[in-house]
């Protein structure tokens, strides 16, 4: 296993950047956090048993300050991220004894050449709640897997089913070590930035503590980004696709089912499209055409 000191988004996938999160917010978020995961039906901890949980954002009006957390956006601009747009979150936390999380890249929108070219068209955003390695569930990613297929990719099955968040088969491979894997450890309140296509995994939680993290998308240059990758974006943001929504639960149309004051927070931020274009195809099976 290795753990790199230094990670570059556009040649490996994936930055860090330190202390993002100020003690005064991390000591927030740690709180509102653990009220969440205190009222967490233990079927969804059953049937999330891969990730430990997740909970959208949309189902909390006080993310709204994370999503649009002033900090977060200024590194993404000094990262070449401007213009950025939030679509979806979740709280995302591995029990002590979690399993490690299935090897997985989250890009959907294969089908548009926009896929294959070395800017990223959605990135996520995560915040550990807590100090990480490799011991207590830390990120795992396989450098420049984003821009080139590798031998990994063709020994995945299709991302994020039922049977590989269950952990049905512990034994199956998607869980383990990948050739050319790299230890991602982090501080809390550091902020992790990686492009959406990554092949990335998670270790498991062999600690006594609870590992949270807080996972948010977006979409850099959102509004010069292709009215049909816009028009799906935007029915993401507003939970209008049902394959999006591992637990099948209908929330939303969000950000409308927020208060007011809320939605007037990350009004900036969110992913809008007053278009008519069809939305681009959702296909998560990365090409051939990634070479």
């Amino acid at each position: 296993m290795a753990v790199l000191e230094t990670l570059d988004l556009y040649k490996d996938g994936a930055t860090v950047v330190p202390g993002v999160l100020d003690a005064k917010m991390l000591a927030w978020l740690r709180g509102l956090c653990g009220d969440l995961l205190r009222k967490v039906d233990p079927a969804h901890r059953a049937a999330q048993r891969s990730t430990g949980s997740l909970i959208q954002m949309a189902e909390e009006p006080r993310f709204a300050d994370l999503i649009a957390l002033e900090g977060a956006i200024t590194a993404l601009e000094r990262l070449g991220l401007s213009g950025a747009r939030f679509s979806s979150g979740y709280l995302i936390s591995k029990p002590p004894g979690g399993p490690p999380l299935f090897w997985h890249q989250d890009w959907w929108g294969w089908d548009h050449p926009i896929s294959y070219e070395r800017q990223p068209t959605q990135v996520f955003l995560m915040y550990y709640l807590v100090d990480t390695t490799p011991s207590n569930g830390c990120l795992r990613i396989i450098p420049g897997s984003h821009l080139r297929r590798t031998p990994v990719h063709d020994r995945l099955p299709s991302a994020h089913n039922q049977s590989l968040a269950r952990v049905e088969d512990p034994d199956d491979p998607v869980y383990g070590s990948m050739p050319g894997e790299v230890a991602v450890a982090v501080k809390a309140g550091d902020l992790v930035v990686g492009d959406a296509r990554l092949l990335h995994s998670a270790y498991a939680n062999q600690s006594a503590d609870e590992r949270s993290l807080l996972t948010l998308w977006y979409h850099p240059a959102y509004m010069t980004q292709p009215e049909q990758l816009r028009a799906r974006v935007a029915s993401i943001m507003r939970r209008e696709e049902v394959d999006t929504d591992p637990d099948g639960a209908a929330i939303g149309p969000f950000p409308d089912c927020w208060p007011a004051d809320a939605r007037t927070r990350i009004a900036d931020v969110v992913a809008a499209y007053e278009g008519d274009a069809a939305p681009l195809p959702w296909n998560r099976e990365p090409s051939p055409r990634l070479a």
